[in-house]
């Protein structure tokens, strides 16, 4: 599983690259055209290597005349720059995003830090890694609060999730948390999107079915110990009784809760009831869970 912030940070090095790639290719281009610019810079490049041997040697009358030197060198580059119209920042390195700087991220509204547009593939590819690799067509733009007719009841179920995976109020600061509505009413839709998001504003998360869990590698559920969402759907009480699945949501649940991160319970069954019929290690921790 790698994270978006991961991804970007290879990136990030493959874009260090590119623009190292562009920088060389402007400085032949622009030496290819300047002869004259060429040779001024070799002759800086040669005078600050001999004054670095100069301040080794701690000869001070050779620095101060290569001081000298140097400086005439730079009047003399400055006037072929100008008189070429070459670009002065020529052999700079450009950064290749003007919206994040090439660093993957973006100020929003309101001051939140999200992945910049350019990082769109990274976007996608983090997806795969996180458990929505079948939900490609799932997006908060197709996102229907009248899907069902009531849609300021559905506003504020979207509205509390994001609440609670920003950890915005002090009640939204809760670890653990059960999402319950009744079958088929985009319980899953909506849960995907909220991961989406996540990823979208750099952070770490994992969308997967309560049955799962048991298929999970053990690479990957060490790292769901330490993301910053964990979502897990179709959450019920006959799937926690399953060694497997019970045990790894037991394990998954106590780490995350001790770190005080973000997992959320999606299920069409009361807690209540939950409560009543879950695994009892489980059946515990839902007692003190937050609802939504």
């Amino acid at each position: 599983m790698k994270t978006i912030k991961e991804l970007i940070r290879i990136s990030n090095e493959n874009l260090e690259a590119v623009r190292e790639i562009r920088r060389r290719e402007r400085m032949h281009q622009v030496y290819s055209e300047c002869e004259e610019l060429k040779d001024t810079d070799a002759e800086i490049v040669s005078a600050h290597k001999r004054r670095l041997v100069a301040v080794i040697d701690r000869d001070d009358k050779l620095i101060a005349r290569l001081d000298a030197e140097i400086d005439k060198l730079n009047d003399r580059r400055e006037r072929i720059i100008e008189a070429n119209g070459i670009d002065p920042d020529f052999d700079q390195e450009v950064t290749i995003c003007s919206k994040c700087s090439d660093t993957g991220f973006t100020t929003g509204k309101g001051g939140t830090i999200q992945v910049c547009s350019c990082r769109e593939d990274d976007v996608k590819e983090c997806f795969t890694y996180s458990g929505l690799e079948h939900f490609t067509s799932y997006d908060n733009k197709n996102y229907r609060s009248d899907y069902l007719g009531e849609p300021e009841a559905r506003k504020a179920i979207r509205n509390k999730l994001l609440m609670v995976m920003l950890g915005v109020g002090e009640e939204d600061q809760k670890p653990l948390w059960v999402y319950y509505a009744a079958p088929q009413t985009g319980k899953t839709y909506l849960s995907v999107c909220l991961v989406k998001t996540a990823i979208r504003l750099g952070k770490s998360a994992y969308y997967s079915k309560c049955e799962d869990l048991a298929d999970i590698g053990s690479d990957t559920l060490e790292q769901l110990n330490s993301i910053d969402l964990l979502v897990i759907d179709d959450f019920a009480d006959d799937v926690t009784l399953n060694h497997a699945v019970g045990s790894t949501l037991n394990n998954l649940i106590e780490i995350r809760n001790a770190a005080g991160l973000k997992t959320i319970l999606v299920t069409s069954i009361p807690v209540s009831s939950l409560i009543t019929g879950c695994d009892m290690r489980i059946s515990g921790k839902l007692k003190n869970a937050g609802t939504i």
